[in-house]
């Protein structure tokens, strides 16, 4: 039944999707679970056959800080009340949630329309992934666009949030199709009968004119809204990432474990930690690593090695199961001691890898992220891959048995060829402590060698963009090339005949720029770097060649170090 205008407001809902074959009791967190200590209690929802609505409280303690506060002031944890009566009465400071949720059963499925806290109480794992995504793309034309939240994984992985103060054009967000991986997106829906605003990733912020008689006509409109297929004209990139299934899933956490029991064992590789969504760092960022026996350390920003030493020390001998489940990252709050949880720490992990899934008759990409395994669409591979191995691969430093860059840049200091240019750092024009670092070495035929390796935390992506930066100031300021040349002159005199004085432009075409990175082989022996690294180099490359410049790249084979005979 319809509501009638005076029923009808402008309001803001969330709504969320079972996942198929979900059962309603199933969606709750352990503790809310019907029979709990914390169960919600469930009450009559008229006009929709089989609507189920539930109502409590998701939290209820006292403010995070409060305990700082009493150290100093014992009596101010409580606060004096008069009634309707007259009568004073001491009543202590507490902070509570309350939340509800009403499960609508439609076209097979059931929609969540979520109020309050209602995120607390519920199993977020019995949701559709994306399904906000999807619903703002098939109904917000991509000139309509507000807001979008991307990411960029890599060894270092980056998130953004871009907004605008008026419904925009994709163009103008400045998103790397080829790079970016849509997060969150807002905007306003062509069809103003269906919202006035819509926002989402997992979950949907719907702004509509709706009543309580509404709702299943709602959840109808979002079900539909779920299953087009508009966002394909638009936002096709979205899919260059598809979520897998449970069996391939749980082939893919196979091998995740043996990574991490990889690192565990003193070994390396590219798994790492990285935040699920963006974080307001002004909140504060005291990290404990729980869910296993024993407590945690204080970190201060997350780390693959500090949770693998956090395993170590607490014996853990679990499986990846037991990590998923348990695992977790808890961390405080602006202006507070108590840490309360954050996200899980399988929601943190990072890593891709190449795999063929059983019963399949090729191997396919495979990325973890933000608790998800995505495959990586085959064409959108191809056009990744083939525009690296289109970039010309030099051998300018050779193999090395140094353990890492440090090592690595002691060892090349010698080479007559180079002038080493590591840590010396030039303020460009009009800067004061910019401190630039020009590159690593820079080479008697005119070279620009940055060197990174590639299986530190640190990211190869930043890399690319050192080498742009650098290289931008190289051709635009007389007064960075001008102090690049005292500083050659200096270290290696007559070396600065290779470089242009400050006054004259340099012929780029004359200069590369060359990205060194170390790297350990892969077990078939080939060398390369992980797909987002590769994703990640297509922007400073198109410019550093945009600018003239010759670009290549030399994979700097790790080798074991040769034993010495006593």
């Amino acid at each position: 039944m319809a509501a009638t205008e005076d029923e009808t407001k402008i309001v803001t809902l969330t709504a969320r999707l079972l996942k198929p074959g979900r059962d309603i009791e199933g969606t709750f967190a352990a503790d809310y679970a019907p029979g709990q200590t914390k169960a919600f209690e469930e009450k009559d929802w008229p006009g929709i056959e089989g609507a189920r609505l539930f109502v409590g409280e998701a939290f209820s303690t006292p403010p995070g800080w409060l305990e700082f506060v009493t150290r100093a002031s014992p009596g101010a944890g409580s606060i004096t009340k008069t009634t309707v009566d007259g009568v004073e009465e001491e009543r202590r400071l507490w902070v509570s949630g309350a939340a509800g949720i009403l499960f609508v059963p439609v076209d097979g499925r059931v929609m969540a329309i979520c109020f309050g806290h209602a995120h607390i109480p519920l199993n977020l794992e019995a949701f559709e992934k994306r399904f906000g995504l999807k619903v703002t793309l098939n109904r917000v034309p991509r000139d309509k666009l507000r807001t979008l939240d991307v990411a960029v994984p890599d060894a270092t992985s980056f998130q953004k949030r871009i907004q605008s103060s008026r419904d925009s054009d994709l163009s103008a967000f400045g998103v790397n199709v080829l790079r970016d991986i849509a997060q969150v997106a807002g905007g306003t829906p062509k069809d103003k009968d269906f919202a006035r605003f819509v926002a989402g990733k997992d979950s949907l912020s719907i702004t509509c004119k709706v009543g309580p008689n509404d709702i299943e006509d709602l959840s109808i409109k979002l079900m539909a809204a779920y299953k087009d297929k508009a966002y394909q004209s638009d936002f096709k990139w979205i899919d260059f990432l598809q979520p897998v299934d449970k069996t391939v899933t749980a082939e893919l956490d196979t091998k995740l474990s043996e990574a991490l029991q990889e690192l565990r064992d003193g070994g390396v590789n590219d798994l790492h930690l990285a935040p699920p969504e963006i974080v307001d760092y002004r909140e504060g960022s005291k990290l404990h690593y729980n869910g296993f026996n024993g407590g945690s350390d204080d970190f201060f920003q997350l780390g693959i090695g500090d949770y693998c030493a956090q395993l170590d020390k607490a014996g853990f001998a679990g499986d990846i199961a037991e990590i998923k489940e348990k695992h977790y990252i808890r961390g405080a709050r602006s202006g507070e001691e108590k840490l309360s949880k954050r996200w899980r720490v399988y929601e943190c992990l990072v890593y891709e890898l190449e795999h063929q899934p059983a019963g399949e008759t090729k191997a396919s990409r495979f990325a973890l992220y933000g608790g998800d395994w995505y495959r990586i669409d085959s064409d959108y591979k191809d056009q990744i891959e083939n525009g690296f191995d289109a970039i010309p691969k030099k051998s300018v430093i050779g193999a090395t048995t140094c353990a890492n860059e440090e090592l690595l840049n002691e060892d090349l200091k010698a080479r007559p060829e180079f002038v080493c240019l590591d840590k010396q750092k030039i303020n460009p024009k009009g800067v004061r402590y910019a401190n630039l670092e020009p590159c690593d070495f820079f080479s008697e035929t005119k070279q620009f060698i940055h060197v990174k390796d590639g299986h530190s935390s640190h990211s190869i992506s930043h890399l690319w963009s050192q080498g742009f930066v650098s290289a931008e100031a190289f051709v635009n300021d007389g007064k960075f090339r001008g102090d690049l040349r005292k500083k050659v002159k200096k270290l290696k005199p007559g070396f600065e005949a290779h470089l242009p004085t400050a006054r004259k432009k340099p012929d780029t075409s004359e200069y590369e720029i060359v990205y060194a990175i170390m790297r350990r082989p892969y077990a078939d022996g080939s060398m390369s770097i992980p797909f987002f690294s590769k994703v990640s180099v297509h922007s400073s490359l198109e410019q550093l060649q945009n600018m003239g410049f010759k670009v290549a790249i030399d994979l700097v084979e790790k080798l074991e170090p040769v034993a010495v005979a006593a």
